[in-house]
């Protein structure tokens, strides 16, 4: 029976791994899989760990439901695996991939002092210090530990070590580089060769899947390993951002935005809104094309949080009781109640495993039905992306279209929905916040479609992303504003840009704020 040819791509989020199947002839999906990649653990001075045994569980789980899933059709040939994922996150691993310690994630605030300290000594700071802060923080602090670890790598490193045994330092931003003679700074700072590995640039081939890890995932020796990327650029890719004016909203654990626009007109972005959005360059061969981005710490989780507390008496009928609460929700109109969630933040949310409805929202009387607690929860996401949106368009930024990824947005199901799809009422939600037409590809997992485009380009697949894009990245369904809507959202915007102001206000003097009905 002839093969079909398919490229593997794996996204490894913060709270789920997922894996994606697509034929890079027609760009289509073949099979799609979340898993949970395993709980957090949190301490008292800002750390934030999780155990790589379960990680890789989650990743080995995810690849044999896709296969499981596409090979009922017949035979697959994998052209090419590649790895996107969360960062800057730390994996302490040996040469052989298995893990000498946990993960330090991206939200881990104990090497806070020595980001300062390298950017003193690089003459750069945020993303372009990659992992190296916590990697100083891991080797000083934790030194038995950090003793037995042959190298220190980011999320989509780490993987491609464990599938290939070689180990690299994959970006595209030529400023995160280290010279030699950075390098020799480094190592007299405590950061030595092991978080250093030999540089390459996504898409590129850097050896073939081992034979033992072969057997383990059930996959033949020697598929091409293809280097990756952080999930952002990837979902930049994987949303088809290439050209000004267009936007990605990314829903997850974390959230974010990115926005197309020319590097002179980003910088100027950037600079006028004083630190709300940063400005890198888009992935090549996007070029000359910037990205302005902006972050959330936590929109998704303050979702994930509020169903798992309304349903954590009874989780054999979580997926069936989300599906009611998802359609219940999405039925209510905008700001259906005086219900908000406080600002977003995912150390705080992780953290609220035993707080009451009363903490995480205000305005609450107590009473408030689950459905309209879901429904506020599912506005805070949009109100922030709003936010961010207008305050970029305030500044003179153009934009005329944003596509959405993930199950926080509504583009797909999954866990949070417990559906197959998200109820349309919720994109729907978010072109009316926006006011702007908001666009559901067909692979709704944006990072998982970059992360094929990008093994598509390492695999020979496509001469270009350009080229990937256009064969993956395919408008599936367009929501328009709504007029009556969009001045219903103005309103809820300004709303809750006084009471973010004036919770951040009351954190800040450390005073308890009521959290009573208004009138």
């Amino acid at each position: 029976m002839m093969r079909r040819a398919a490229l593997l791509a794996l996204d490894l989020g913060t709270t789920s791994i997922k894996a994606l199947l697509v034929d890079p002839e027609s760009g289509a999906p073949l099979a799609f899989a979340r898993r949970p990649a395993g709980a957090t653990s949190m301490t008292s001075d800002g750390g934030v760990e999780g155990d790589q045994r379960h990680w890789w569980a989650a990743t080995t789980d995810a690849i044999s439901a896709v296969m499981r899933v596409a090979t009922t059709e017949g035979p697959i040939e994998i052209r090419a695996i590649t790895a996107v994922g969360h960062g800057p996150s730390l994996f302490p691993m040996r040469s052989s991939g298995e893990p000498t310690g946990p993960i330090i994630f991206w939200r881990d605030r104990r090497a806070v002092a020595d980001e300062v300290a390298l950017a003193g000594t690089l003459g750069r700071s945020g993303w372009l210090l990659a992992e190296l802060p916590k990697a100083r923080w891991y080797v000083r602090e934790r030194a038995r530990e950090a003793a037995s670890a042959e190298w220190l790598l980011s999320t989509w490193d780490a993987a491609a070590l464990r599938l290939s045994g070689v180990a690299v330092a994959s970006f595209w931003d030529p400023a995160r580089a280290i010279t030699a003679h950075e390098r020799n700074s480094l190592r007299h700072m405590g950061v030595d060769g092991r978080a250093l590995p030999p540089e390459v640039r996504p898409g590129t081939m850097i050896g073939t899947l081992l034979p033992r890890v072969a057997e383990e995932l059930g996959l033949p020796a020697g598929v091409p390993i293809v280097s990756g990327v952080n999930d952002g650029l990837a979902a930049v890719i994987g949303g088809g951002i290439v050209r000004p004016g267009l936007a990605i909203d990314v829903g997850g654990t974390a959230g974010g935005v990115g926005i197309a626009a020319a590097p002179e007109e980003a910088s100027r972005i950037a600079a006028a809104v004083n630190g709300a959005l940063w400005s890198g360059p888009a992935p090549t061969p996007f070029a000359p094309l910037a990205i302005l981005g902006g972050a959330f710490a936590g929109t998704g989780r303050i979702l994930e949080w509020t169903l798992e507390t309304l349903l954590a008496q009874d989780l054999a009928a979580q997926p069936a009781q989300r599906a009611t609460l998802f359609e219940a929700a999405a039925a209510l109109p905008l700001r259906a109640d005086a219900l908000l969630a406080r600002p977003a933040d995912v150390e705080v949310w992780s953290r609220r495993a035993h707080a009451s409805v009363q903490e995480a929202f205000v305005g609450t009387a107590g009473h408030e039905s689950p459905m309209h607690l879901v429904r506020a929860a599912i506005e805070a996401g949009a109100l922030a992306v709003a936010s961010l949106l207008n305050t970029a368009r305030d500044a003179g930024l153009p934009i005329d279209e944003v596509r959405l990824s993930g199950p926080a947005t509504g583009a797909s199901g999954g866990p949070l929905s417990g559906a197959v799809n998200a109820p349309d009422a919720l994109p729907q939600l978010r072109a009316d916040l926006f006011d702007l037409p908001v666009v559901v590809t067909r692979i709704t997992e944006a990072s998982a479609a970059g992360a094929a485009a990008i093994a598509g380009m390492g695999s020979g697949d496509y001469a270009t992303l350009h080229e990937a894009v256009s064969a993956l990245v395919v408008p599936a369904r367009r929501f328009e504003p709504v007029g009556g809507a969009t001045r219903q959202a103005a309103a809820a915007l300004v709303t809750r840009a006084h009471a973010t102001a004036s919770l951040r206000a009351d954190s800040r003097t450390n005073e308890p704020r009521s959290l009573a009905p208004r009138t």
